[in-house]
């Protein structure tokens, strides 16, 4: 995570839908969720531990948020214990904060039955016990290294036909129809997958099902690209077990692709190269925080378990990046260690309120005002048998 952290350095309950929380937030005092002098979320037990996991997508942020030396540093009043995010992957996140093992858990799908993302054992009963809150907003991107190759265009189509092996090599007509007067090499296409329950592999299948209408093997699914099922029919292959993997093997790996979250991109200047993508109007863009902000901007205003993806909007949406996404942060409505429970309730409402000015540095999109409100709504629903682990100061 070193790179991650040298970019950082430069730059209602359960799971309630949040469209329902999205009201205002009357009396809300000013300092609250600032993380300056006096601001009541600093204020936490002594000897508490915040244990997180799951999305890698994420990790980048809370590693900033965490880190004693940054900007925007959580800093509580008291001496406490910051875990270290194991970035395993949104389905890590969903089954052991359900399992107890995390404080909170953090996963780019929220967990709803409806599409089929409750972790085993779970049931659609069990969701009233737990808050499920947007905490960051970000961008996936379609990652390639070919020496002497930049500003690439790639189609949904092609990009789908070199995951399925139907394209095979970089100097394939397709490709050079997209790239009129570039020089493309010979050269073997090593296509790299995550090989474990991914909310990034769910963004980037989402967005080729409703690029192509459809015409992709599986759909939106966070499940494994390649091994068990063969789900694509790629053979050049490579499993990446979270996003830092993926930025890794692109960074090194001459004739790669993949994709992963926009802040690795970011980390690794001029190792790994994001392909141009079409919007919604037909347009290649290159990715910017700007139109990957649009995308949250243009996406429907309510917010849901069930209704939380922002990929590839409407027809005629033009500069608006098509893989776009919430991360969410997941923790039980019922904290049964208070102390801990007190931590994270309170690092949360800081990180999607006053910290979320430190998003763009972070290669992050500042959550839209409503969403912050929504997510302090969801917040102070959090207990520990009777006792309020969060308070709105007057």
């Amino acid at each position: 995570m070193k790179n991650i952290r040298s970019v950082a350095a430069r730059a209602a309950a359960g799971a309630a839908a949040v469209s329902v929380l999205l009201g205002s937030v009357a009396g809300a005092a000013a300092t609250q969720g600032s993380g300056a002098k006096g601001d009541i979320d600093l204020a936490v037990p002594a000897g508490a531990t915040l244990a997180v996991g799951g999305s890698s997508f994420s990790a980048p942020l809370y590693t900033y948020f965490t880190t004693s030396s940054s900007a925007g540093a959580y800093k509580p009043t008291h001496s406490v214990t910051f875990g270290t995010d194991s970035a395993a992957g949104s389905g890590d996140g969903r089954t052991k904060v359900t399992a107890g093992t995390y404080t909170i858990g953090f996963s780019d799908q929220p967990m709803d039955a409806t599409a089929g993302t409750l972790p085993t054992g779970t049931h659609a009963g069990d969701l009233a016990n737990y808050v499920q809150v947007p905490w960051a907003l970000g961008g996936a991107v379609v990652g390639y290294h070919l020496a002497g190759v930049s500003n690439l265009k790639l189609s949904a189509s092609v990009i789908t036909q070199i995951y399925n092996g139907k394209i095979t090599s970089w100097n394939d007509d397709q490709i050079a129809a997209l790239n009129h007067g570039v020089t493309l090499p010979n050269k073997t296409i090593l296509v790299c997958y995550r090989n474990a329950s991914s909310g990034t592999t769910y963004l980037f299948t989402d967005y080729l099902a409703k690029a192509t209408q459809g015409r992709t093997p599986s759909g939106a699914s966070g499940s494994v690209m390649e091994g068990t099922g063969k789900l694509w029919g790629a053979t050049n292959v490579s499993g990446e077990s979270n996003n830092a993997a993926m930025a890794n093997d692109l960074a090194n790996t001459d004739g790669s692709i993949g994709y992963l979250e926009y802040s690795y991109v970011l980390a690794n200047p001029g190792k790994i190269q994001a392909a141009k993508l079409q919007d919604a109007a037909g347009t290649y863009i290159a990715p910017s925080l700007t139109n990957i902000a649009a995308a949250a901007t243009a996406a429907a205003k309510t917010i849901s378990a069930s209704n939380f993806s922002i990929t590839y909007l409407a027809s005629g949406k033009t500069a608006v990046w098509p893989l776009a996404t919430y991360t969410w942060a997941i923790l039980a409505k019922n904290q049964t260690n208070a102390a801990n429970g007190e931590l994270a309730v309170k690092f949360l409402d800081y990180a999607t309120q006053g910290g979320q000015k430190f998003a763009g540095a972070n290669g992050f999109v500042a959550l839209p005002t409503a969403v912050q409100k929504a997510d302090r709504v969801a917040l102070l629903t959090v207990k520990s048998g009777t006792k309020v682990l969060l308070t709105q100061k007057a």
